[in-house]
């Protein structure tokens, strides 16, 4: 039985849950620790916290502690590449073991944060995520929650395993095909080159080339196959993204037999973006945005790409909720 008592009272007692305070010395966190033993000179600590009243007791056996609730489900929440945090004041922490993006079932998610007593806010997701990174905060919202919702938690974490999961970057070949007479001629200087090595550098690129075609299909065809025959993992057009007739690029990438995954996506700058899927080979049309907006939707796109996680047009059609940047 849970008994709420004086403070002065609970000396000799067992704290049922963490004590959490801000101390005089900037210390911020747990002061105590549940279960632990309320001493005399803990009394006025406690006061000075705010807390005249302490739980004490036990809980009934259809009741969860908040620690015990989360530590029941924090194993079936992480995929790969995640591990957890100690609980600390009812909370546990997801942390990425690796570089990559971060994926999650969004659905999953959702379902968990509709039971009532549990809450995991976390990053958004295909967020990119550096080793350490913290990924979720999961806690219950009371002291302590029922069995039935623990149980509940269980199975549904179960159902949509993994919930959380971390895709760490791979090493990537990559090709590069400038498109346009005006750059092919010389008649004006390239500014795409420069923009695309800076954003590469961020991954393991390995940047085969770099060619340089007119607004002609074969030209473009013939880099193409190029950087096919050169085991391209990606390959990067440039120029020639618009609704223009003679703006060739998404037809080339068309022309070569990929499958589109998408054209135009709801995000600006960027909208003119288009991904196709050639065997395995990822074949992208970069918008002439990049060029001058720092962040455009290539940016999301890169990431993912470079994580290998398969690229969906729904997920990229999730993208215009929050897509003007």
């Amino acid at each position: 039985m849970i008994k709420k008592i004086k403070t002065e009272e609970a000396i000799g007692k067992p704290l049922l849950h963490d004590i959490t305070g801000i101390l005089e010395s900037g210390f911020k966190g747990v002061v105590f620790k549940r279960n632990h033993i309320i001493k005399e000179e803990d009394v006025e600590v406690l006061k000075d916290l705010g807390k005249d009243h302490v739980y004490v007791g036990s809980l009934d056996k259809d009741q969860v502690h908040e620690e015990d609730a989360v530590l029941e489900i924090k194993d079936l929440l992480k995929g790969k590449n995640i591990s957890t945090s100690e609980v600390s004041e009812g909370k546990i922490s997801l942390i990425a073991d690796c570089d990559g993006v971060l994926e999650l079932n969004s659905q999953g998610l959702y379902q968990m944060n509709l039971i009532g007593d549990y809450t995991l806010a976390t990053l958004k997701n295909f967020s990119p995520v550096k080793k350490g990174d913290k990924l979720c905060g999961a806690r219950i919202v009371p002291l302590w929650t029922s069995r039935d919702q623990v149980e509940k938690a269980k199975n549904l974490a179960e159902k949509y395993f993994p919930i959380f999961q971390v895709h760490p970057y791979q090493h990537l070949r990559v090709g590069i095909i400038i498109t346009g007479d005006e750059v092919y001629t010389g008649r004006i200087e390239d500014r795409f080159e420069g923009v695309l090595r800076n954003k590469l550098a961020s991954f393991d690129a390995d940047i085969i080339d770099v060619r340089k075609c007119p607004d002609d299909l074969q030209k473009i065809k013939e880099a193409l196959d190029f950087y096919l025959s050169k085991d391209a993992d990606l390959i990067i057009f440039t120029g020639g993204m618009s609704v223009d007739p003679d703006d060739l690029t998404p037809t080339a990438i068309k022309n070569s037999g990929a499958r589109m995954i998408i054209q135009g996506l709801p995000v600006q700058p960027g909208n003119m973006l288009t991904i196709g899927d050639l065997d395995g080979k990822i074949l992208i049309g970069v918008p002439g945005a990049t060029m001058h907006a720092p962040i455009t939707s290539f940016d999301f796109a890169l990431p993912r790409i470079f994580a290998k996680i398969k690229l969906k047009r729904e997920d990229f059609i999730k993208m215009g909720e929050g897509g003007l940047l």
